[in-house]
């Protein structure tokens, strides 16, 4: 009769075990089985054939994978964002951290990146985007619970409450930040041996003692340091005199990238130039980086004189003319000859002779090597010699 008022009593007690709370995730790794996760292959090998079609197909005549990501970065770094963003958006992210990575009693290696800005561009530690550019985040951790039995129990039982995570994005002038907030919990209740005795005699049982709850948290952020721009283009040119079919051209090239045509000539400057970055180490992110330089060209008109970002050009006449501007997000076109109050003028137009910087001296055959260079490889690839 005193055993079953025991047990009586015991039933009413698990009345009073706690419960878990509400997690809306639940899958967790035991500690027996928790490995820190492995770096994992180069993307640029792993992903490439699909996502960057003919460029990547090309990038096989190389062996080895820097030099792939050489090939494929010269390739694309003048095109448009989507290539480059086309390619981020697909990489898949695993456990290992493309960046630092902290971990605590529970919750192990846990990360968080801003991943890319779309669109942005790269420039000397600052990412410069305009108002419309997005954060690509990503992350990852795992939930590690040691489900072996604790010192002094009889019996465990786990119960598995679970886990939740929030991302939050900050952005101020110059900075963009992105936090990730990781808690989880679990409960044991746990058992302990425990003598009765009456008058009959004595006996152990495995009894419920308590339950414990095992919360942890852990936070985690990546920040980014950002400059927005906004395009407000000043360039623009002028119909200056008339010679028996040429004109003379003044362009104020005040803007990063200056493109004028009048018929089939054409005059370009720019301020810069792209390469292709890397980053989050082997998942390889694509961004494109600015190089400074001081570059002009022309193609059938000359330049008679330079004043800083000003240049007189002599071209061939025509009615059509346009004069577009960019920086590295936004354009600006504006079209038309106003030839209106010009005169056939007899006289000769002053001439500056403007010698081009030697980047432009070099950049054409340097161009042309590579290519022949590409073509080389990828013929010794497919014809080896004997």
């Amino acid at each position: 009769m005193v055993k079953i008022l025991f047990l009586l009593l015991l039933a009413g007690l698990s009345f009073s075990v706690p419960s878990c709370p509400a997690y809306p995730y639940h899958d967790y790794v035991p500690a027996t089985l928790y490995s820190a996760p492995v770096r994992p292959a180069d993307t640029i090998l792993q992903y490439c054939d699909w996502n960057l079609g003919m460029i990547c197909l090309l990038s096989n005549a190389f062996n080895t994978t820097e030099d792939k990501k050489l090939f494929i970065g010269e390739s694309i770094a003048n095109n448009s964002f989507d290539d480059i963003w086309n390619w981020n958006q697909n990489i898949k992210f695993g456990k290992y951290p493309p960046n630092a990575s902290r971990s605590s009693t529970n919750i192990r290696d846990v990360w968080v990146s801003i991943a890319y800005l779309k669109p942005s561009v790269y420039d000397n530690g600052t990412y410069l985007i305009n108002v419309s550019s997005t954060p690509l985040i990503r992350h990852n951790f795992t939930f590690v619970v040691d489900t072996r039995r604790l010192p002094g129990d009889c019996r465990d039982n786990f119960r598995i409450c679970g886990y939740d995570y929030s991302i939050l994005v900050t952005n101020t002038s110059s900075r963009i930040t992105a936090t990730l907030k990781v808690r989880s919990e679990y409960l044991v209740d746990r058992y302990h041996l425990v003598t009765h005795c009456d008058l009959t005699g004595c006996w152990v049982t495995c009894d419920y003692y308590r339950t414990d709850s095992f919360r942890d948290s852990l936070s985690v952020s990546d920040s980014k340091n950002i400059r927005r721009l906004s395009f407000n283009s000043t360039s623009n040119y002028s119909m200056l005199a008339y010679y028996n079919g040429l004109s003379e051209i003044q362009i104020n090239a005040n803007d990063s990238n200056v493109f004028f045509q009048i018929g089939n000539s054409s005059f370009y400057k720019t301020n810069y130039l792209y390469r292709i970055r890397n980053e989050a180490g082997s998942y390889n992110i694509l961004i494109k980086e600015v190089i400074p330089a001081n570059k002009t060209s022309t193609y059938g008109l000359s330049v008679l004189d330079q004043n800083s970002s000003s240049f007189r050009i002599l071209a061939p006449y025509s009615a059509n003319c346009s004069l577009k501007t960019s920086d590295h997000f936004s354009s600006r076109t504006i079209s038309g000859c106003n030839n209106s109050g010009l005169s056939n003028s007899t006289s000769t137009p002053e001439i500056h002779p403007v010698s081009p910087p030697f980047f432009d001296s070099i950049f054409n055959a340097v161009l042309l090597g590579l290519v022949a260079y590409v073509i080389y490889l990828i013929v010794k690839k497919v014809m080896p010699i004997a």
